[in-house]
């Protein structure tokens, strides 16, 4: 038997169908005498997502040899004592957005009729957090959105469960918010589930009609970097961002990538906190940045266009860099 890959599917902070995984890994393990785990072109942090856990729990029952199991991650940040890890296309997002990118059709000139946008297809907690603080506390217009119909077969859609697990303080927050409907924005503009970097720029347009992107990453804690598109299509619509992501996130980007950030216009010491913690500190930006004028706006816009310039630019010519 020619030997096959184990196959895991992952969301966020959890591994999809882990029964599956085991029973594979098993069979995998006893009939070749080893065992690869794909994740499949992501990029989470395997201890976060119990991974480590799901693998030790087996070696032990079955006395595998950790030697014997690689671990195929997009993570670069990746590393055990005890697995092996090898780290493939990292930069799968790359690719695949700017491919995506030069199909479309030119963004309209920047309005700033809504101060942020949130384009988030999963509502996880993180996500629900941030676009309730924003609907809750903030006198500018917003475009909010979140994609709670992308799995109607689930009886808890919206991340609910978690949400009480990692921030039990906001439920009342995010329960209020859900009330305001937020799927519908994306009604005319998404698919039910954007699996593809085509159908995740299908909210393109909209870019046109904000100042301030709101970004979430798919992985957001732990020891990962994993860049999706989620990052990359504000640096092409000429848009300053915000991101929720892993610790390091934004260094990783300017010191190891090349990118700019925007710590010359507010804080970005939240980059040293995950979790709650540094949905937190976004908060504190939301609010500096909910004080300015439409006027203020537009002149902290202009300030910032060589930044945003150099990173199109950067990304752009990404592929002749490889």
């Amino acid at each position: 038997k020619a030997r096959g890959m184990v196959k895991v599917l992952t969301s966020h902070h959890s591994i999809w169908h882990p029964e599956q995984v085991v029973a594979q890994l098993i069979q995998e393990y006893q009939t070749q005498g080893r065992a690869a785990i794909d994740l499949n072109n992501e990029g989470p942090c395997a201890d976060t997502i119990g991974l480590y856990r799901l693998l030790d729990g087996v070696c032990q029952q079955f006395a595998f040899d950790p030697a014997q199991i690689e671990i195929v991650t997009a993570n670069r940040e990746e590393q055990h004592s005890r697995y092996r890890i090898t780290v493939r296309n990292n930069l799968h997002w790359f690719s695949k957005t700017l491919t995506a990118y030069r199909s479309l059709d030119a963004l309209a000139p920047k309005n700033f009729n809504n101060l942020f946008g949130c384009l988030y297809n999963v509502p996880s907690w993180d996500r629900l957090c941030l676009l309730s603080y924003i609907h809750r506390t903030t006198q500018h217009s917003s475009l909010l959105t979140c994609n709670g119909t992308w799995q109607p077969d689930r009886y808890n859609t919206y991340y609910l469960n978690t949400l009480i697990d990692h921030a039990p303080t906001e439920l009342a927050n995010v329960a209020e918010y859900l009330k305001t409907n937020p799927s519908a924005a994306l009604d005319d503009v998404a698919e039910a589930k954007p699996v593809t970097a085509e159908h995740q720029m299908q909210v393109w347009p909209l870019y046109s009609d904000f100042f301030v992107d709101v970004v979430a990453e798919t992985y957001n804690t732990g020891l990962s970097f994993f860049v999706t598109e989620k990052t990359l299509r504000p640096m092409l619509a000429l848009t300053p961002f915000v991101v929720n992501a892993p610790p390091g996130y934004l260094s990783m980007l300017k010191y190891d990538f090349g990118f700019r950030t925007f710590d010359a216009w507010w804080d970005e010491d939240y980059d040293n906190y995950q979790g709650y913690e540094r949905i937190q500190r976004m908060y504190q930006i939301i609010d500096q940045l909910d004080k300015l004028s439409a006027a203020q706006c537009q002149d902290m816009y202009a300030d910032m266009m060589p930044v945003l310039q150099h990173n199109k630019q950067h990304l752009l010519t990404y592929e002749q860099r490889r």
